[in-house]
């Protein structure tokens, strides 16, 4: 319905009627509904920016969190000294430009390394001017104009240097903010069994698959609650768990809850996956295993096992640093650096951009502004067709950071993906979504 509407406003548009340009180098646009991937916007990330949004207060490209201090009496005073509003913008932000896509811990190292580089720089440049006197211009004229002048420069580059500083200092804060949330809920742990679930490595053993489930719900020292009802929800998408033991899952939950608070959010989470199973009953979602398939991390980061040490080695370095990272970092860290699997638009996109026979691209409804009615695909597979060099991916409903990340590693020099939604939500917002629309 929505294709169509749309269809109809941009063929009727005047520029239609009066452009001459071929229509083989025109953008591509794919809607898709949100229904047909709820899995997604729930699962837990590895990548910094994403992350961000899922651990933190983060609305608009601002993002709010408090730190905690240790050995202070005051504690009231201390939790307002230490909350912080920062507004992170990529354009001005080399490090978040840089590294927002990154898998977290490589943000971390790049972080340390980057701040001390600069640190040493600017006591380099600090050094200088201290313990150079003035020049005399008496004597070797030619040599001290030229130090003088290498002196200038360099106290000239210092406010630059001193704001990058800043920069990164206030990235510091922020991974340290994440860091706290990724080891208190231990989050690669839920990371590591929602990822394996998704790619469907427990497809032939759902015994396991639910062993493995109920081994993280039911431990009452990783996760919050929230965490656990996103678990059950990727289980349920997943793996097409029986209904009876997803309401088993989730009924367990709810005899572990003391706290009146938690209760009745627990209620709203109920209805998320009663949501989800309706659904999945009436058949009006992908069978998400199904489809799977894994690409490697587009990082530049080894994923072998010395990855692994060069991540303990700089959590190690950290405690020593001007950084102040977390130490006591959780070890499992290291293991986002996994392989990651291609989320479902991503695989619609990318079926679609290379007209891949007995895929979407046979599926879908294809309209063209230029051509009155339906555009059978199957009809024209014999004409050729140029590849799409930009393409335009619209969800409607709650987008993700994860979902635009993940579609993005689609990019090449050859094609431009833009990505939108209704609106960006965190997986947070999106699960209560789900239990309003219940």
């Amino acid at each position: 319905m929505v294709a169509r509407k749309l269809h109809r406003i941009i063929s009727e548009h005047p520029i239609m009627s009066s452009s001459s340009k071929s229509h083989l180098n025109r953008s591509l646009l794919v809607i898709l509904d949100r229904n047909m991937d709820l899995l997604t916007p729930v699962q837990h990330s590895s990548t910094y920016q994403a992350l961000i949004d899922d651990l933190l207060d983060h609305k608009s490209n601002r993002v709010e969190f408090s730190i905690k201090a240790e050995n202070d009496s005051n504690s009231s005073t201390r939790a307002k000294n230490n909350h912080k509003k920062i507004d992170l913008d990529p354009d001005n932000d080399p490090f978040y430009s840089k590294y927002k896509f990154s898998p977290f811990p490589e943000a971390i190292e790049s972080n340390g390394i980057e701040l001390q580089e600069v640190t040493n720089r600017e006591k380099a440049i600090r050094s200088k001017t201290t313990t150079t006197g003035t020049f005399s211009t008496d004597n070797n004229a030619d040599g001290s104009t030229s130090a003088a002048s290498d002196l200038v420069s360099a106290v000239e580059s210092l406010p630059v240097l001193m704001e990058r500083k800043k920069q990164l200092e206030t990235h510091t804060s922020i991974l340290q903010a994440v860091m706290n949330e990724v080891a208190a809920r231990d989050v690669p742990h839920y990371f590591e069994l929602e990822s394996a679930l998704a790619m469907g490595n427990y497809k032939k053993d759902h015994s396991k698959a639910k062993a493995e489930v109920i081994s993280l719900v039911l431990d009452g020292k990783k996760g919050t609650v929230e965490d656990k009802i996103r678990l059950i929800i990727v289980y349920a998408l997943a793996t097409n768990a029986p209904a009876a033991d997803v309401s088993e899952l989730t009924k367990s939950i709810m005899d572990t809850l003391i706290d009146t608070t938690e209760k009745d959010k627990m209620k709203t989470f109920e209805n998320s996956i009663k949501y989800v199973m309706n659904l999945r009953s009436l058949q009006m979602i992908p069978t998400i295993a199904d489809g799977a398939a894994s690409i490697s991390s587009t990082s530049s980061v080894n994923t072998s096992s010395g990855n692994t040490d060069t991540l303990l080695s700089f959590l190690s370095r950290a405690t020593n640093q001007a950084t102040g990272l977390l130490a006591k970092a959780s070890e499992r860290v290291s293991t986002m650096l996994a392989k990651v699997n291609k989320h479902h638009v991503t695989r619609v996109v990318e079926n679609l951009c290379e007209m891949r026979p007995n895929t979407e691209d046979d599926e879908y409804l294809y309209l063209d502004p230029k051509v009155k009615g339906d555009v059978d695909v199957k009809a024209i597979r014999s004409v050729t067709r140029s590849i799409p060099r930009e393409v335009i991916t619209f969800v409607i409903g709650g987008g993700c950071y994860a979902e635009y990340q993940n579609l993005f590693m689609l990019t090449n020099d050859k094609r431009r993906i833009t990505y939108g939604s209704t609106e960006l939500v965190s997986p947070k917002s999106f699960i209560h979504q789900l239990g309003r629309v219940s």
